[in-house]
């Protein structure tokens, strides 16, 4: 005798293999794009009390006390740094600093500070950020 019952197969499911692969792929690549640490020098910054945290990749300037300048902790001249900040202009803006960090130490001379904040400007760059220390009990005692 012939059967007629329905012998369907069991509804197939479908493989959540590809994407658990994709969502891990994606979880490294913004873990390794967002974990970005400052490296710095310990500097005696002057304070500031409007102070504010600074996330992301970041381009470090530093004015020494002798003028000397640091751009990424490498020295450099006033002309270098305006050739390193041109080359960082060229890149695509996914790859330029999301800052432009300038630490100096408090007995720089207002010139040479005057002179980056010049060339950083010059260069075309809008988003540079002072680097000061955050000594809440320093801000009151200014020098008379």
């Amino acid at each position: 005798m012939i059967s007629f019952t329905n012998h369907s197969p069991k509804p197939a499911s479908p493989d959540l293999t590809p994407l658990l692969d994709v969502v891990f792929i994606l979880l490294i690549f913004f873990v390794v794009s967002t974990v970005y640490t400052a490296k710095g020098m310990n500097m005696d910054l002057p304070p500031a009390e409007t102070s504010k945290p600074v996330s992301g990749k970041s381009m470090e300037i530093e004015l020494k006390d002798n003028g000397k300048i640091l751009c990424n902790m490498q020295p450099v001249t006033i002309h270098e740094l305006a050739h390193e900040l041109r080359a960082v202009a060229r890149k695509p803006s996914a790859m330029q600093p999301k800052n432009i960090l300038l630490k100096s130490v408090p007995q720089a001379r207002v010139e040479n500070f005057i002179r980056i904040v010049d060339t950083v400007r010059n260069e075309g760059f809008s988003n540079l950020v002072i680097v000061t220390s955050d000594k809440k009990d320093d801000v009151n005692e200014l020098p008379r």
